[in-house]
């Protein structure tokens, strides 16, 4: 598994799961507002997007990224999950609950019936529509359609094949704290699949934002949820995670 460094080298560690289609080296957007806040950034590319022949699971990213940090030798960290990326975040959060002391969801992805239920985003709506009738080669001809690369369509369709699969590997109540960005309006991940999956998890703290939407991410050129959350996570350098 790829995995993109970024901030300060020797800042507090954090996992950041990016969003669906992304691949680690998104981070680099982050960069400078991470060295900023003392924060070492750390984004794992999801194995499929670069192995297509890899069976996708959150095992499969939980197991390389927790593989990487060890090999770094980082024993404590905070983790961050957005819009896809983010039951990734949960999963990886609960099966190292021993290594996370924090999560962050961002425009998160919830729980998948209730996603599917209430999401409104016309592309995401289309792609939902031809998942269901398994067809592979429609599914890529339609996200290439969208400009997307033959590996970050590939990367969708596997990110979907687990989002939308079972979650029974993931044990909500060993979960460390949860501090949920979200929008209240958010076509692309509807408040009421994260308010469901909050309800799973033994403590969470909801921060509504209409910067926290997919929209407000996209037109905040100043990154003002990412600022909080690093100020936050920086000013933990030097204290006991």
């Amino acid at each position: 598994m790829k995995v993109h460094e970024f901030g300060d080298p020797e800042g507090v560690p954090v996992v950041f799961f990016m969003g669906t289609p992304q691949k680690g080296d998104s981070g680099q957007e982050f960069s400078d507002l991470a060295s900023r806040f003392g924060v070492r950034l750390i984004c794992p590319t999801r194995p499929w997007y670069d192995d297509l022949d890899l069976y996708p699971s959150f095992a499969q990213c939980s197991e390389r990224t927790a593989s990487y940090l060890n090999s770094q030798d980082i024993n404590r960290c905070h983790v961050i999950g957005g819009s896809g990326g983010g039951p990734f975040a949960i999963h990886f959060s609960t099966t190292n609950s021993n290594v996370v002391s924090s999560c962050y969801l961002l425009a998160s992805m919830g729980t998948p019936d209730i996603f599917v239920e209430k999401v409104k985003s016309p592309p995401t709506l289309q792609l939902l529509k031809l998942y269901r009738s398994n067809s592979y080669s429609s599914i890529m001809e339609y996200l290439t359609s969208l400009g997307l690369s033959q590996d970050l369509a590939h990367g969708a369709w596997s990110d979907f094949k687990v989002l939308l699969g079972s979650w029974e590997s993931i044990d909500f109540q060993s979960s460390p704290i949860v501090y949920i960005h979200h929008g209240e309006e958010d076509e692309n991940a509807p408040i009421e699949s994260i308010r469901d999956l909050a309800e799973k998890l033994p403590k969470s703290e909801f921060r509504i934002s209409s910067q926290a939407s997919h929209a407000g991410l996209a037109e905040d050129g100043e990154l003002s949820e990412f600022f909080s959350i690093f100020k936050e996570i920086g000013a933990q350098r030097g204290a006991p995670c």
